[in-house]
């Protein structure tokens, strides 16, 4: 059975109307939604654990087969050639260095490193030995910095040269890093 023309356009037009109705509900409730968004936001903040200095020191030269000892009384530089000042206790410094590559040149490369400087309240002592390293143990090392405060530490150095063809320019590289736990 077909609806007579005039019936189907009447129809058409309320479909039209209820559309437009339900269409104007559907945005209402999706501005609403909008409107309602909110933010939130964390904040953090993160604490300089350790502020490191470090000297970097020129030798001078050496002979083949002689042997020399150096402190900061002969080379300015390797007094306090580590200074570290920590924020809290317990932060170990690490030591780590590429000694054991100068054994083609050395018999004897032998670093020392000692407590200059120590806060107040610490178990180490000024002048007590914190690290060595060698051609056979070039680290890497850790040391406990147990309080807060500022630290300082020379360096006291032993090398003997081995026999070489030509003057052979040497150098070693410690790497210096201080972490929490």
């Amino acid at each position: 059975m077909q609806l007579p023309l005039g019936m189907t356009m009447r129809m058409k037009k309320k479909l039209a109307g209820l559309a437009f109705v339900l269409l104007s509900i559907a945005i209402m409730s999706v501005t609403a939604f909008v409107y309602e968004q909110q933010q939130q936001t964390i904040q953090q903040t993160i604490i300089n654990v350790a502020t490191i200095t470090l000297k970097n020191s020129a030798l001078g030269t050496i002979e083949e087969g002689e042997t020399k000892s150096y402190t900061k009384l002969d080379v300015a530089e390797l007094g306090a050639a580590i200074s570290i000042t920590t924020g809290k206790a317990n932060v170990f410094l690490h030591l780590n260095s590429d000694i054991n590559n100068l054994g083609l040149n050395y018999q004897t490369y032998t670093l020392t490193v000692k407590y200059i400087t120590v806060p107040v309240g610490s178990s180490h002592n000024v002048g007590d030995v914190a690290a060595t390293l060698t051609i056979a143990a070039p680290g890497p090392t850790s040391v406990t910095l147990d309080v807060a405060g500022s630290w300082a530490f020379d360096f006291e150095l032993t090398t003997t040269a081995l026999q070489v063809n030509a003057d052979t320019p040497t150098t070693a590289t410690i790497t210096v890093t201080a972490e929490s736990t």
